[in-house]
């Protein structure tokens, strides 16, 4: 009988380890359980809402984004013209109705005011097809994080904003324009995109379009403005107001 009390004392400390890694085990078992439960929720939730969202992107967005240039109407001058003494034509008067613009084709725009509005409005301009993702995650991450938000816009979606008159801040109309410039790229190249917008966007003082505005402000043709001047003139565009070249030419030297 004392033998076995004996192998009874010596077994039962041996017994007490065993039962504590099958607890550990089985604790680790339950977490591992817990954990694939949560991941296998998400994931399946995940494909969820990529499904709903596709399936909104493909019935709403997408039949909103077909944008034609040739339904627009640019609003362009008529100018009079008369024949003087020697037999030259001369511009007598330039009549416009709600829109002062004449358009210039882009090969007639200064390769300075090309070089200007993309350094100054979209510097990736050339190589991004509509959009550009590093500004748009950097708006999105300022919208989020309740700072202020700087412009995520390209040239295109700049453009595409102006000939819509879409200005509503919310999220659907941002998902809309991002997915018209990535459409509209793919039927426009960069210079059409260029040439519309420098001919559309507006430059205060009753001026739409840089060839108004080049002779408003400083009096000369397009083709004879300085680096200096493009620049100016494209900065009004991020704020008319503030950037106009007569009652605020300091903001512009900042700028510059």
């Amino acid at each position: 009988m004392s033998d076995i009390y004996r192998t009874t004392d010596h077994d039962e400390p041996r017994e007490q380890p065993r039962r504590r890694r099958r607890k550990r085990r089985s604790r680790a078992h339950l977490i591992r359980n817990i954990l694939g439960t949560a991941l296998l929720v998400m994931l399946t939730t995940a494909a969820l809402l990529a499904c709903f969202a596709a399936v909104y992107v493909k019935t709403v967005i997408m039949p909103m984004t077909a944008l034609d240039l040739a339904n627009f109407n640019v609003g362009l001058n008529s100018v009079l013209y008369y024949v003087d003494e020697n037999g030259n034509e001369r511009e007598l008067r330039t009549l416009h109705g709600d829109e002062n613009r004449v358009w210039v084709k882009f090969e007639d725009i200064p390769q300075d005011l090309i070089n200007a509005t993309v350094a100054i409005e979209d510097q990736r301009f050339w190589t991004h097809h509509g959009v550009d993702w590093k500004r748009t995650a950097k708006a999105i991450l300022l919208m989020f994080t309740g700072q202020d938000i700087q412009g995520g816009s390209t040239i295109t979606q700049q453009l595409i904003k102006n000939l819509t008159t879409y200005d509503d801040t919310t999220v659907k109309r941002k998902v809309v324009e991002i997915f018209t410039a990535l459409d509209f790229t793919k039927n426009y190249d960069k210079n059409t995109t260029l040439e519309w917008y420098l001919n559309y966007i507006y430059l205060g003082r009753n001026c739409d379009g840089v060839y108004t505005a080049s002779y408003k402000y400083f009096g000369k043709h397009l083709s004879e403005l300085t680096v200096a001047e493009c620049a100016s003139l494209i900065s009004i565009t991020n704020n008319p107001s503030l950037y106009d070249p007569y009652t605020n030419p300091e903001n512009n030297e900042k700028r510059k």
